[in-house]
């Protein structure tokens, strides 16, 4: 045994741990939330699109910091009291106040797999990697791209942007930005863009200088 390869059997005493302290009842739990929301998406069109808050909601959710662990089942109780029945509507059908995806009850589960295994592609060689570069070459050949483009998987379409303008500056900036800063620019780079343009191109041109 070493400091890098630890005895599996030896127990650390007052070892800390963020596993459930009952693994059963967090299926049980975890079993209940599917079939909840399962529920919640089948029976979407029962409900009104948006509804206001009431004043005891907003107020539950003004408490001071709690200095005492809960139960996980108390914890979700408050989230179908106070939570789940005020959405901002996206996900119902007659919604048209944005462009908002609805979501699906496949992406809901898919949500949950991502979150079981919690990939980082910021590096290393496991099978995460290999997804997102699968899913990007699925994209090019829809789009026509060729082969040799590149990309990457963002949040959504705020953060695309912000990428998208990187690129952007970085291609028309007439030197490697990246090595030698954007003091290095001779004169200043302009965005064109409408008044329609969404606020988060802004806000990235501020980020990027």
């Amino acid at each position: 045994m070493d400091d890098l390869h630890p005895d599996k059997d030896v127990q650390l005493e007052n070892e800390e741990s963020l596993d459930p302290k009952d693994w059963e009842a967090m299926r049980v739990l975890g079993h209940r939330m599917i079939d909840d929301m399962m529920t919640y998406l089948e029976s979407i069109r029962e409900r009104p699109v948006w509804q206001p808050i009431p004043g005891g909601v907003k107020q539950s959710l003004c408490m001071a910091l709690p200095l005492d662990p809960q139960k996980p089942e108390d914890i979700y109780q408050e989230f179908l009291d106070y939570i789940l029945p005020h959405p901002m509507g996206n996900i119902h059908p007659r919604f048209w106040g944005w462009v908002i995806g609805t979501g699906t009850a496949l992406g809901m589960l898919a949500e949950l797999l991502a979150a079981g295994m919690n990939p980082n592609l910021g590096g290393a060689d496991h099978v995460a990697n290999y997804v997102e570069a699968q899913v990007l070459k699925w994209c090019k050949e829809m789009l026509g791209y060729p082969i040799e483009a590149s990309g990457l998987l963002v949040s959504g379409g705020s953060m695309a942007n912000l990428v998208g303008l990187t690129v952007a500056r970085n291609t028309m900036s007439g030197f490697d930005i990246r090595r030698e800063g954007f003091q290095a620019t001779q004169k200043p780079m302009t965005l064109y863009g409408s008044v329609e343009t969404h606020s988060s191109n802004q806000k990235a041109v501020e980020l990027l200088g």
